[in-house]
């Protein structure tokens, strides 16, 4: 009845209007991806740009430090050849440094101008703004912006470099109960408190190796250091226990099998100062950038916990003493003082041993040697009798020419002779290596030190001192004395020491420095037990057991003159043959009683004079291109 208008009629624009604006927004959404795509596009040359710039840099090895600092010209340079060149829009820092992974094995970047492990390249651009940030600026409280600024980093590095380490191992492969017992008098002492451990302890010390990166590692976590960052580690304050520790921690992750050797560790480290501040870098040498996989290298246990004690007594006065029968011999003390701790292992690159040289070295030590001759009964007997006969010949004689006077002797003998020793120990230096056609060496300079020998009367506050020269008195064997006596006053002069005759000792002898170079052909990879070589010194024990055995006797002949000294002369005659005699006997008993002393207690401080093992590793990572590392 009723129409509806025009009906369809009325709706002919609703189309036309739903097409014109799909149309904008199609139109909008194609503006959003063109900008979108610009500022795509503009980010990937700029990545393209640093990404290539930092690898430049790399290849041509370029520095941040003087006298070159050439890196930033190289990326410079490497950026101008891409069209992307410095101006008021465009910029491009350059940075030089190092890497390291952290315990998510994510790398970082360092900047540290002296090194050059990586190279980090950073660019900005400034770009017109896009429509969309435009859009979304207007509906904000920001300020509308014309340009944007798009930035790009890059940071590459050359391949592992190659790598070299030397460490040093005692010579001390077996232990026996004897041995034990010096071992714990000695560690004990340095550390100062007492230790018992067996021999089966101590030799599960030296057959153990522990992995230096992962020692590094429990430290750091111990000291609360970066992972990563062993060059803080090695200058982070530690305590001996800290140390000891954190091999503990090593050691747990390998099981039951090593519950023994964490017995041991556990039992020293109770003993530990707990006070006293040490540097593992006292120890352990790592080249500056050494890459974290050349660390990977295994140390002797024994030797580890060694450098630990010698570190923590090095400036110490007298450091211990052992007791009389701890090296199987009775009437012998022995005190000893470390000078300076032995360097255990030293790791880098061997093309920079000029500047950074791959060394290590032995521990010196010096040692007072007290020994309680047993030859004193002897010559006591000997010439006991003879000298009471001379003391009545003497009296009679001068009271017939002055009834208020005579000349009484008397017989004095040591009975404690002094060996002071003063052993450098050794050391070994990287020279040389060749890595080439799958053939490798590495060229080692090795040298055991002098060892200084004194025999006689050594003043301990001399031996140990740091600032005073080194001195050794003569030591009276045999000294007849004289001195004059008021008869019936029991008033006497000064004792004339040696002025009827006697006998003394003295050696102050120098064994000579020796080096010796030696190449080590294909040296295993540093992740490797290393092959070992031993640097022997030149006749360095047979002259020291020729010092010994040969010691100098020095005879004294009387003093008295006059027809007094005539008539002594005649009555100390008869002593020269028995002086002769025990001159012999001396010289026979004395070689023989040292040499077992000597030889014991060096084995027991880890030293052995003979020989100087340096292990040694080498790892030729072939050279190749520089890579992107983030």
């Amino acid at each position: 009845m009723f129409g509806h208008g025009l009906g369809p009629a009325r709706q002919r624009g609703a189309i036309g209007l739903i097409g014109a604006v799909t149309l904008g927004v199609a139109l909008l959404f194609l503006l959003l991806v063109v900008n979108s795509g610009r500022l795509y596009l503009e980010k990937r040359k700029l990545q393209r740009v640093v990404d290539t710039a930092a690898l430049e840099a790399v290849s041509r090895s370029g520095t941040c430090a003087a006298p070159s600092n050439n890196a930033a010209l190289f990326a410079t340079q490497s950026a101008a050849r891409n069209h992307f060149n410095i101006d008021d829009n465009r910029t491009l820092a350059v940075a030089c440094g190092t890497l390291a992974t952290g315990a998510d094995f994510m790398r970082t970047f360092s900047a540290d101008p002296a090194k050059t492990d990586a190279i980090r390249v950073i660019a900005t651009h400034r770009v017109h703004t896009s429509l969309a940030h435009g859009l979304l600026t207007l509906f904000s409280a920001q300020p509308l912006t014309m340009m944007t600024l798009l930035s790009a980093t890059a940071v590459a590095a050359a391949p592992a470099p190659t790598v070299a380490s030397l460490t040093v191992r005692s010579t001390l492969l077996t232990v026996d109960s004897t041995k034990s017992v010096a071992l714990n008098a000695l560690i004990g002492g340095l550390l100062g408190g007492k230790l018992q451990l067996d021999a089966v302890g101590w030799n599960g010390l030296i057959n153990t190796n522990i992995s230096l990166l992962k020692y590094l590692d429990a430290l750091a976590i111990r000291l609360n250091v970066s992972a990563g960052n062993y060059d803080q580690l090695l200058k982070t304050d530690a305590t001996v226990g800290q140390l000891i520790q954190a091999a503990i921690d090593v050691l747990k992750l390998g099981g039951d099998a090593v519950t023994l050797v964490i017995n041991s560790l556990e039992a020293i480290k109770l003993i530990a100062p707990g006070t006293q501040i040490l540097h593992l870098g006292d120890l352990i040498n790592i080249q500056n950038g050494t890459d974290k996989s050349a660390l990977d290298v295994n140390l002797q246990l024994f030797n580890l916990i060694q450098g630990f004690v010698q570190l923590s007594n090095k400036a110490s006065a007298v450091a211990v003493e052992l007791p009389v029968d701890v090296l199987g011999l009775l009437g012998v003390t022995v005190s000893t003082k470390v000078i300076e701790p032995g360097q255990l292992s030293s790791i880098g690159d061997p093309k920079n041993i000029a500047t950074q040289p791959i060394y290590v070295r032995t521990a010196q030590v010096r040692t007072l040697i007290s020994v309680r001759l047993p030859i004193v009964t002897l010559v006591n007997n000997a010439l006991g009798g003879v000298v009471q006969a001379l003391n009545e010949v003497l009296s009679g004689l001068l009271g017939l020419l002055d009834p208020n006077c005579c000349l009484v002797t008397s017989l004095e003998i040591g009975d404690t002779l002094d060996i002071a020793l003063e052993a450098a120990g050794g050391s070994a230096k990287v020279t040389d290596y060749r890595c080439d056609s799958g053939k490798k060496s590495l060229s080692v300079l090795g040298e055991t030190s002098a060892l200084h020998v004194m025999i006689g009367q050594v003043d301990p506050k001399n031996l140990f001192s740091s600032t005073q020269t080194l001195h050794v008195d003569e030591y009276p064997l045999v000294d007849i004395g004289t001195k004059t006596c008021k008869r019936g006053t029991g008033v006497c002069g000064d004792r004339q020491a040696f002025a009827a005759g006697g006998l003394g000792v003295r050696v102050d002898s120098d064994v000579a420095r020796t080096e010796r170079a030696h190449t080590y052909t294909n040296p295993p990879a540093v992740n490797l037990p290393p092959t070992y070589y031993q640097f022997a010194a030149s006749n360095v024990v047979s002259s020291l057991k020729e010092t010994l055995t040969g010691i100098q006797l020095i005879n004294h002949p009387p003093k008295i003159a006059s027809l007094l000294g005539a008539v002594l002369g005649l009555v100390t005659g008869l002593l020269n043959g028995l002086l002769s005699m025990l001159g012999g006997v001396i010289g026979g008993v004395l070689g023989p009683l040292l040499d077992p002393i000597v030889n014991n207690l060096l084995a027991g401080l880890g030293i052995d004079l003979a020989k100087v093992e340096i292990g040694a590793n080498l790892s030729c990572n072939p050279a190749g291109r520089a890579m992107l590392v983030i």
